[in-house]
């Protein structure tokens, strides 16, 4: 690996993401990781980490973040609503929008394929990166919260809130089914794979959406999220109508 780190490249990535993020990474190899695409890892000839596991914990690094700051702000808010807020921020749609903030598009590793087909600018992969950069910090700092939430405080606290305050978050159109399901019919939505279609850089998923035997909604987008929420967004509309 300490070749990888003689990458000038690569080297000038990190310290970009570096001065973008205000966070000095120990081990730089997490740093590279967070901002590789499985696609570049299969183009390079040296063995390297893609962002997949840390945008796994990323993921919910930022849930915990975010549910801080919420129940700080909204002491008395109920459960129901806290989730509404929390899913909302941590979107895919209102994260890709974090991540254009700090430019995040412009360091990504990608294979040329996906560089053609413009994949850095797609919600889903931008979602992906700044959720694998926060368990970056989180693992590099010893799984300790502290330092991931600083950044997050320090970049993007004062956005959201305004963004919560302008009414201007995404709408979860998933929780906001949840939500009517319960109160209608006591259960909540199940969702279903149904294909994944297109060559690798370029997937189109479907999804089902099942809320009972007789309202069975389809969505289609480039990750399974993107169509679970128009999937819900259809059987939202639905419900809302006859209600």
């Amino acid at each position: 690996m300490s070749s990888v780190l003689e990458n000038q490249e690569f080297l000038k990535r990190i310290k970009l993401l570096e001065e973008r993020i205000g966070y000095t990474f120990n081990d730089k190899m997490l740093a590279l990781s967070a901002i590789t695409h499985k696609s570049f890892v299969s183009e390079y000839g040296e063995r390297l980490e893609d962002y997949e596991v840390l945008e796994f914990l990323g993921d919910a690094v930022l849930s915990l973040i975010v549910s801080e700051i919420l129940i700080k702000k909204f002491p008395n808010a109920k459960e129901g609503e806290l989730s509404q807020l929390r899913s909302a921020i941590i979107s895919e749609s209102y994260l890709a929008k974090l991540a254009r903030k700090i430019n995040l598009q412009e360091l990504i590793l990608l294979s040329r394929g996906e560089i053609a087909q413009k994949g850095m600018e797609r919600e889903s992969l931008l979602c992906d990166v700044f959720e694998a950069v926060f368990g970056a910090i989180y693992t590099d700092c010893g799984y300790y919260i502290e330092p991931p939430r600083q950044v997050f405080n320090k970049l993007f606290k004062n956005y959201l809130m305004k963004s919560i305050e302008e009414n201007a978050l995404p709408r979860d159109y998933k929780s906001l089914l949840q939500i009517l399901t319960q109160r209608k019919f006591g259960t909540v939505p199940k969702y279903r794979f149904i294909s994944a279609t297109g060559p690798e850089h370029e997937k189109v998923f479907e999804m089902e959406c099942i809320v009972d035997k007789d309202i069975k909604t389809r969505g289609k987008g480039r990750s399974k999220k993107e169509a679970e929420a128009q999937a819900a967004k259809e059987a939202y509309r639905i419900l809302s109508e006859e209600d």
